[in-house]
This record gives structure tokens, sequence and C-alpha cells, in this order.
């Protein structure tokens, strides 16, 4: 019997291996890595975060470039409607009367003679909207305009009695 007890006590599993003290190695100013990973592939902690960062910088410089993309967009739009304002507009000094109609959910206004607001509500006169101003203008500059901005030009047409139907007004009903 060569083997100690010790050699015979570790070949049946009854005794564990005293395992040599490992040696410290300095640090050299890394983060330690993720939880759960290991191997070659890994990533530091400090290297995601980098990554993180980029990721986010890249997606606000994205977002900025389409905000200055809409808003060359916009102002291009609206070079096209002054433009066609100063060429086009009807303008008379002796406008009078106000013209109401609803345009983004509000109640606006334009000045107009009766004559004009003859023309708006037979279909010969419009109306386009350019910096807080409304301006009258013919049709087919307003159509013209409704083809590459209809956000510009508001529907004058109002309510053709669609919502009368569901709530009928009584005939014996005297405002």
């Amino acid at each position: 019997m060569s083997n100690s007890l010790k050699d015979q006590l570790l070949a049946l599993g009854l005794a564990k291996k005293k395992a040599q003290p490992k040696l410290k190695k300095p640090a050299k100013n890394r983060a330690p890595a993720a939880k759960g990973k290991t191997g070659r592939g890994d990533i530091s902690l400090d290297q995601a975060y980098r990554m993180r960062h980029q990721q986010e910088r890249q997606q606000k410089e994205q977002v900025i470039a389409q905000k200055r993309e809409q808003e060359r967009l916009r102002r291009e739009i609206n070079k096209k409607i002054k433009s066609l304002i100063n060429d086009c507009a009807i303008r008379d000094k002796d406008a009078d009367s106000k013209r109401n109609f609803l345009y983004k959910g509000r109640i606006r206004s334009v000045l107009a003679t009766r004559q004009q607001i003859t023309d708006i509500n037979n279909g010969l006169l419009g109306v386009v909207y350019l910096s807080g101003n409304y301006h009258l203008m013919p049709i087919e500059t307003i159509e013209e305009i409704r083809q590459f901005a209809p956000d510009h030009v508001p529907d004058l047409g109002g309510t053709d009695a669609e919502g009368e139907e569901d709530n009928p007004v009584p005939d014996d009903l005297i405002w």
C-alpha cells in the first residue's frame, strides 16, 4: 500500500483536493465584464455603455436631421404659396364683410366684399392660409395650391346637412 490515506480518500471522492492559491494579477483600469458573459467575444461594461451612448447620439442626430428636412420642405411650400399670393391674391380695400369658415377646428374669417362672398359661396373664389393670414384667390390657383399643400386650403363648403339627418330640426321650431 503505497497510497496514502489522503490519496485513497481522494480516489473515493470523500475528500476535496485543496486548490493551490492563485496569484492575483494587477488591475488594468478595466471594468469587470457584464454578468453572464464569458469568452472571447464578450465586451466589457464600459464598452457597452460607450456603444449605447453612441447609438443614442446617432438616434438624436437622425431626429434632428428629420426635423431640419421637414422645416426645409415647409419653407419651400411657404415660398411657393407666397409667390402665388403675390401674383394672384384678390385684395379689395372696400372689403367690409366677414366670411366665416371652419379651419383646424376653429372658426376663422376673411374680409371680403358682398360680391366676393357670393363668389366664394358659388365656388369661384377660395381662401388660402399663410403665416397667420387668410387670402382670397381664384379657384384655379386654390386647386394648384391644394395639389402640393392641402393643409393650407380651408374647406369653405361647410357641412352639407350630413349631421342633420341624425338630429333633424323640427319644422315648427321658430328661431
